[in-house]
């Protein structure tokens, strides 16, 4: 039962239909930001938990083919950097996310600012 389980989590079929998944997530959190706001499309989908596991199973994806195809030896190399460049941004995500805050700046033409 567990082989079948991470053999699915690492498959390529997975990833494929995750990456679906999350084209079709963001391209529909892009249109209700355009037709309405930002604010709304974060509600409606940014924020949403099954967003969020979208990602997460990315990066369990990302790290079982790291180890599945044992991308650390020294030829395979350039593979190692492509899913660890996608494992670095979904981090950031995460990181931006749960830590980070938005404010607004305005600065007239001119002067300098150092507050939001």
């Amino acid at each position: 039962m567990d082989k079948k389980i991470f053999s699915f989590l690492f498959s390529t079929r997975l990833m494929a239909i995750l990456f679906l998944a999350f084209a079709i997530a963001m391209g529909v959190g892009t249109f209700i930001e355009s037709k309405y706001n930002t604010d709304t499309s974060r509600i409606l989908v940014y924020n949403t938990w099954w967003f969020e596991a979208i990602m997460v199973f990315f990066m369990i994806n990302f790290l079982g083919n790291i180890k599945r195809y044992q991308l650390l030896k020294k030829e395979k190399w350039a593979t190692l950097i492509l899913h660890l460049a996608f494992i670095f941004i979904l981090l950031g995500a995460f990181i931006t996310r749960y830590i980070s805050y938005e404010g607004v700046m305005p600065i007239r033409e001119g002067a300098a600012e150092n507050q939001i």
